[in-house]
Parts: structure tokens; C-alpha cells; sequence
């Protein structure tokens, strides 16, 4: 069970985090907010940048749906493409607080710590699916599956996370879906 003062904390942070982002937000209007004594949340959360990263990872896990992102091996490359470019646009068009806060993290300093699946105990899935499609001959194995999906995900993230004009109407993202999963499918041999 999680300790109730660190959710207390965690929540307050969320909150002005998302408000305020993570160059506007102190400490000490943490501690207010969630009405503890300062010292706590350095006992729970170590400094700052941990807690913004246990945020971010927090308001990630509550979005989660119940499919993963990374779909199923089973389906051919191209309907694995598809299936992953489509559940990325979904989980980001569920996740506005994440949004918001990777929207913060964008526009602030480098000082700003970030978060990405490379941190995260989501990467497995990722890793194992590229090197799946690499043993069968999709994908090129010379490539490194972490590249990759740093690519990936800069491409479906910056479509669904920027107010892109060209990319909002549903004949639009599938459009777009379809080009990502021909660049990837072409990109990748």
C-alpha cells in the first residue's frame, strides 16, 4: 500500500507541475499544497528532478489503457506499424496532464530532467518487438532497436503532442499513421 504522505506529495506536485511546469514549481509550494513539512519530501522523493520524473511515470501508469501500446508480434510488420503509430496518437489523446507536462519540459531549459521510455521499465516490449521484426527479416539488424525507437517515437510524439494545423482531423492522422508506417517500413530494411 503507498504511503499516503508520499501520494499526498506526489499529488500536489502533479498539480502545480502540470500549472506551473517544472521551472515554476518549488519546493516549498509543494510542501504548502500538499500540507506537509518541506523535509518530508526530500525523505520521500530525494530532490526535485525525482520527483518530477515519479510524475510524469505516475500520470503515465494511470493512463495506460487497457492495450498496451506495443501491440502483438503475431501481426504482420505492416499491421504492427499501424497498430503501434495508432496507439501512440491514442495514449497521448488520453494523457493531457502528460502532454502538458512533456509540453512544459519541451519549452524549459535543458536544467528541465525528461523522461522517455529509454527510462522507463516500458522499453522491454519495445526492444523485443524491433529485434522480433529483425529476426524475420523486417528490419534491418544492424540497426540498433533503441535508435529506432527513439525515432519512432519522435515522429508519432511530435504529430500528436504539437498543434500541428496539418495533422487534426481524423482523415488527417490516418493519412499520417499511413506515411509513418511507410517512411518506418521503407526506413528500417
Amino acid at each position: 500500500m503507498e504511503n499516503p504522505t508520499k501520494v499526498k506529495i506526489l499529488n500536489a506536485a502533479k498539480e502545480l507541475f502540470i500549472e506551473h511546469g517544472f521551472a515554476g514549481t518549488s519546493i516549498g509550494k509543494i510542501a504548502k499544497l500538499a500540507q506537509v513539512n518541506h523535509s518530508l519530501v526530500f525523505h520521500h522523493f530525494t530532490n526535485k528532478e525525482k520527483l518530477w520524473i515519479e510524475v510524469k511515470l505516475d500520470i503515465a501508469q494511470k493512463a495506460k489503457t487497457s492495450e498496451q501500446i506495443v501491440p502483438s508480434t503475431d501481426l504482420t510488420y505492416d499491421k504492427f506499424l499501424i497498430t503501434l503509430i495508432e496507439n501512440c496518437f491514442d495514449f497521448y489523446k488520453n494523457s493531457p496532464d502528460l502532454v502538458r507536462l512533456l509540453n512544459w519540459q519541451r519549452l524549459e531549459s535543458s536544467d528541465n530532467p525528461g523522461i522517455g521510455v529509454a527510462q522507463s521499465d516500458r522499453m522491454q516490449p519495445w526492444v523485443d518487438a524491433i529485434k522480433h521484426y529483425q529476426e524475420t527479416g523486417d528490419i534491418n539488424k544492424k540497426l540498433k532497436p533503441e535508435f529506432i525507437i527513439s525515432f519512432m517515437l519522435a515522429v508519432v510524439s511530435s504529430a500528436a503532442l504539437d498543434p500541428n494545423i496539418y495533422i487534426h482531423q481524423q482523415p488527417d492522422i490516418d493519412a499520417y499513421i499511413q506515411f509513418c508506417k511507410r517512411s518506418f517500413s521503407n526506413g528500417f530494411k
